[in-house]
């Protein structure tokens, strides 16, 4: 009886230590403010890494490369009008406004 629980806790241990480990990839897109589609593949990907351990390696180069689009919650739409806000008071020139705004809409 006691080597029948002390096998599942070893399995249980393992299947947590893998589950954490699938997770790394998804947990640095999240800290890095990867959003939307990237996002979801980057959570495919790592989770079928399950059956293909190659899928989990791209997950973590793809959260590795890919930019950032959500920090703080705040979307595309919240980020280009604080921009246009800080254009019109002259905060930033027309050049800046501009660069900062083809990379949100891009």
């Amino acid at each position: 009886m006691g080597e029948v629980f002390l096998s599942f806790i070893i399995m249980f241990a393992l299947v947590m230590l893998c589950i954490a480990i699938l997770c790394i990839p998804i947990l640095i897109a999240n800290a890095r403010g990867i959003c939307g589609s990237e996002k979801t593949a980057i959570i495919v990907l790592s989770w079928l890494g399950i059956f293909f351990g190659i899928t989990w390696f791209v997950a973590l180069i793809l959260s590795l490369v890919w930019q950032g689009g959500c920090i703080d919650g705040k979307d595309n739409l919240d980020r280009l009008e604080k921009l246009s806000k800080l254009y019109k008071e002259k905060v930033i020139t027309k050049e800046e406004y501009e660069k900062m705004k083809s990379r949100l809409l891009y």
